[in-house]
């Protein structure tokens, strides 16, 4: 699995320009976030070509790849090859770009609220779990008992201590002394200073600066606020303080700055915002909840996609610590996740395709089981088009039905057939009872009309026969799938040829890469097999990406784990782009090197779009498509 992985991110950062085009990368639960340098070198198709990429997105100034539930695994791997995270600016030697200011808010807003995401999740679940389990339903525990107190303390912990955990994301997002920032911060929840904020009586910094009394325990803003003060204090008290005292004075003058300003000025001004945008969300919802809700869920998907979705959750979380539930975004979700999963089961119980249908079982219980939904979207609904116009139907109704009865959440997870006991509500009623009823109406009413909507769509039979048709034409955007003529390529490595299934390496083995042979070199050179392209070499040199001037997309990997060697043994003589001639000397490499390395020298070569093109043979050393 780590050696798929390996060959996953590699391919992934080939595609996206090399470790040079990469500024830095992150990732969500099912994304790749890259900020890239220049977002044109990326092809979307040859992208989305790769296996294991579900698809492609470009929002909050990020190139963004779906890989799934193992994108965890697969930024690691990236991170690996390319010495590149996610800290802003860790590959970026280029020129700044201007980027618009709401797509840099965007930005920075899901780069604080991703990370701690589990946390919140792990809490509110636990707080559901204390009622079902406390003395307002089974009565298993009582609310003055010992296991309940310590396990509601570890239910209040992550909303409570917000601004401290905010403040570390937020610092990490920006570059800035992590610690400095949870200093900050935690003054807003010092026991001492709530007891004095909370006072009738006025309170003065320095018997002069009023201090606005408020509460911040679980708030969000203001703690992103002070670390972007923190963020430009550090960078002016670094230029002036002189090198000698930066161990001590810096971190002393960066706080006493920063926190007394927090206090009195951004704490405040971050209340004021939260309560304006809390209060435009309940004006929206008290105006007519049903029309709210069915316009929020039914475009939720698209809302997701541009990443707008970032911008409820400040307000969602601040909803769930007062008035102690949320009435927006959690009931949309829930119907939009649900929906996208029951369209996406309509497309695989519909489909004749074996590849969609592969592809939409497992996006389907992913959306359904955990609401992970960007597979069932990038793989599926969006790409056939009905199903997306069935899932927004679905999840429209269910969320108008959801302000009729003013459906409430009560924890924050995020939606889906385990995390249902999130309705649950401390005080009894009905509201577990309708959020049950119109689940299972979104997930029947969009797998029912996907079903009937994808009818003609090429989730048939004949989608194999038109597939065949497609054209990718000579060295361009388009060559038929089979080559008219028959074309015969020679081995770009001279050595002994081995077949695929015994390179020692699992992925190529397989044959998920693409059809050809291992070569175990007798000399450690590789020439050019035809006229055409060199995509992609890879800043450690040990991989080539090439394309024939007849389509055919060939990758040669020198060795196996020779990624870890960093280009030591490599001595290129092509770049990215440029074209060469059958028969070129593109690469040089060091056998005995790669050995002493302790690296295997098997080099598998494959043609990456064989299936595309109708398959490959083997004759001898030459790899022959078409004719």
């Amino acid at each position: 699995m780590a050696d798929k992985n390996r060959e996953l991110a590699e391919a992934v950062i080939a595609a996206v320009g090399g470790a040079s085009n990469i500024t830095s990368v992150t990732h969500c639960m099912t994304r790749l976030r890259f900020v890239l340098k220049d977002q044109s070198i990326p092809k979307k198709e040859e992208v989305e070509r790769i296996k294991g990429v579900m698809g492609t997105n470009i929002a909050g100034g990020q190139y963004q790849i779906i890989i799934g539930n193992s994108v965890g695994s697969i930024y690691r791997e990236v991170v690996a090859a390319t010495g590149i995270g996610d800290t802003p600016g860790s590959g970026d030697d280029g020129e700044k770009k201007k980027v618009n200011p709401v797509i840099t808010a965007l930005d920075f807003i899901s780069g604080c609220m991703a990370p701690l995401f589990p946390a919140i999740i792990a809490g509110g679940l636990i707080k559901v779990l204390l009622v079902i389990f406390g003395p307002t339903f089974l009565g298993v525990m009582s609310d003055t008992s010992d296991t309940y107190i310590l396990m509601n303390a570890l239910g209040d912990a992550p909303f409570y201590f917000l601004p401290v955990i905010v403040a570390f994301t937020a610092s990490r997002k920006l570059n800035c002394n992590s610690y400095l920032a949870v200093m900050v911060a935690s003054v807003l929840i010092y026991p001492d200073v709530i007891t004095l904020l909370g006072e009738e009586s006025s309170t003065y910094l320095f018997g002069v600066i009023p201090v606005t009394h408020g509460s911040y325990s679980s708030s969000i803003i203001p703690a992103m606020l002070s670390t972007i003060l923190l963020k430009y204090v550090e960078i002016l008290v670094d230029r002036f303080t002189p090198d000698w005292s930066k161990n001590f004075l810096k971190p002393l003058i960066i706080v006493v700055i920063t926190a007394p300003i927090t206090l009195c000025l951004l704490a405040p001004l971050g209340i004021m915002v939260g309560n304006g945008l809390q209060f435009v969300i309940n004006s929206v919802y008290g105006f007519a909840p049903w029309l709210a809700l069915l316009i929020f869920a039914g475009l939720m998907p698209f809302i997701v996609m541009t990443g707008m979705h970032w911008t409820f959750v400040p307000a969602c979380l601040l909803a769930l610590a007062d008035p102690g539930y949320d009435v927006m975004l959690i009931p949309a979700m829930m119907c939009s996740n649900t929906a996208q999963a029951g369209a996406t089961f309509g497309v695989a119980f519909k489909t004749k395709n074996k590849a969609m249908k592969q592809m939409a079982f497992p996006a389907g219980i992913s959306a359904l089981l955990a609401g992970v939904t960007e597979p069932a979207m990038y793989g599926v609904t969006l790409k056939l088009k009905k199903p997306m116009v069935a899932a927004c139907i679905a999840g429209g109704i269910s969320g108008f039905l959801c302000g009729l009865v003013q459906l409430k959440g009560f924890a924050f997870a995020t939606p889906c057939l385990t995390a249902l006991v999130q309705f649950i509500s401390p005080g009894g009623g009905n509201n577990f009872t309708y959020a049950i009823a119109i689940f299972a109406l979104s997930l029947i009413l969009s797998f029912v009309l996907a079903f009937i909507m994808t009818k003609n769509d090429k989730t048939e039979e004949d989608a194999d026969a038109e597939d065949k048709k497609t054209v990718i034409a000579d060295g361009a955007d388009s060559v038929t799938n089979v080559l008219p003529e028959k074309t015969e390529i020679p081995c770009p490595v001279k050595g002994e040829i081995i077949p695929l299934s015994e390179v020692k390496d699992n992925t190529f083995a397989s044959g998920i890469l693409g059809e050809g042979y291992g070569v175990i070199p007798s000399e450690g050179k590789v020439f050019a097999p035809f006229d055409g392209v060199c995509e992609n070499i890879f800043d450690t040199l040990h991989a080539l990406g090439l394309k024939s001037d007849q389509g055919v997309e060939m990758l040669i990997h020198v060795g196996l784990e020779t990624v870890t060697l960093n280009g030591a043994p490599f001595q290129a003589h092509i770049g990215n782009g440029e074209r060469f001639r059958k028969g070129d000397l593109l690469l040089e490499f060091d056998i005995e090197a790669i050995r002493k390395a302790g690296c295997e020298i098997q080099t598998p070569v494959v043609i990456t779009n064989a299936e595309d093109l109708g398959g490959v043979t083997i004759e001898e050393s030459r790899l022959v498509i078409g004719g």
